[in-house]
């Protein structure tokens, strides 16, 4: 029997309310974070898009402070840290998939010789919107970073917004990586890989420019209001 009107209209109705039911399940995806808090599940620390959102959070913000370091005419290496508790072989991933050349983990060494220190402090993913705080070096210790990334259903995240909180820190701990991974990181490299494919990689938005208030910058020295960079 040949479709008619009524047919494709049908559907084009049922594959509407599929994506509508897509976004709505999005949209119930509970409040994860790692190092995880009471506001919500933990993320997993080993799983996409956890390592990629860590390594992309470290280039953008080691790509806009490192300039600021009095280190001479060779820009710093990018010295890294990650929160507790994690693999050795998540480390090492983080590393490589910031495709800074040279960059490597901290070492316990770090802290007695005051090498300069990219850390990711915390990972927050709510939806299709992560935020991952970054704490970096200054010429007078130590600052704040939030590096938002927005993804789209079924597509990688990509770097939004940077915002630089002109507040002092304190300067990272050495945490180190576990020395086995868990059961379950063994258990589901292999899957993981196959589900991640074209996904496992985070994309950052090019044109990302920074904004400033005052004539041009958001805050005053003194102020804890951020420095905000929105999408050019």
């Amino acid at each position: 029997m040949p479709r008619g009107p009524l047919s494709r209209v049908c559907r084009v109705l049922s594959r509407g309310l599929a994506v509508v039911a897509i976004v709505a399940v999005s949209a119930c995806t509970p409040y994860s974070t790692y190092p995880p808090d009471d506001t919500g599940e933990a993320l997993v620390p080993w799983m996409y898009p956890m390592p990629q959102l860590m390594a992309t959070s470290l280039r953008t913000t080691y790509d806009k402070t490192a300039s600021g370091l009095d280190t001479g005419s060779e820009p710093p290496t990018l010295v890294y840290s990650i929160p507790g508790d994690i693999s050795v072989g998540v480390w090492q991933q983080v590393g490589v998939d910031t495709g800074i050349e040279g960059a490597r983990p901290m070492i316990e060494a770090d802290m007695a010789v005051g090498t300069p220190v990219w850390a990711i402090e915390q990972v927050r993913v709510r939806n299709l919107r992560a935020e991952v705080d970054v704490i970096f070096p200054v010429t007078t210790g130590y600052e704040r970073a939030t590096v938002i990334l927005e993804s789209e259903p079924f597509k990688p995240f990509r770097v939004s917004f940077f915002q630089r909180w002109r507040v002092p820190v304190e300067a990272p701990v050495y945490t180190g990586p576990t020395t086995e991974a868990p059961e379950a990181e063994l258990e589901e490299d292999a899957e993981v890989d196959a589900e991640t494919g074209a996904q496992s990689e985070v994309e950052e938005v090019e044109g990302v420019v920074e904004v400033e208030a005052g004539e041009e910058t958001l805050e005053a020295e003194t102020s804890a209001e951020p420095v905000t960079e929105t999408e050019g």
